[in-house]
């Protein structure tokens, strides 16, 4: 199995779209259908959700303020919302391949 590579997408408060990230979309680089991970606070752990991340980046994404960062910002910014550090791209590989 491959490991995808990702894009990362940091989401704020459209009331407050300079202050801290909410959550964070780690969608991956595809053609095919919509493969994405987010924080899920209802289970504390990073979540198989491409449903959430489709409607938030591409159906309306007028009604969120969203960032495209790097890895990098991505990793520093999760403290933001959560302790649970940001999977790596192969966990988030297995966690999209585990869902499908």
């Amino acid at each position: 199995m491959a490991t995808l590579t990702f894009g990362y997408f940091l989401l704020r408060r459209p009331d407050d779209p300079t202050g801290p990230p909410v959550n964070l979309i780690a969608e991956a680089d595809s053609t095919g259908p919509t493969q994405a991970v987010i924080w899920d606070r209802s289970t504390d752990a990073w979540t198989f959700r491409p449903d959430v991340a489709a409607a938030i980046l591409w159906a309306n994404p007028e009604r969120h303020a969203i960032e495209q960062v790097d890895r990098t910002t991505a990793e520093r910014q999760t403290a933001h919302f959560t302790t649970v550090p940001l999977p790596s791209e192969a966990e988030l590989t297995e966690i999209c391949h585990r869902a499908t």
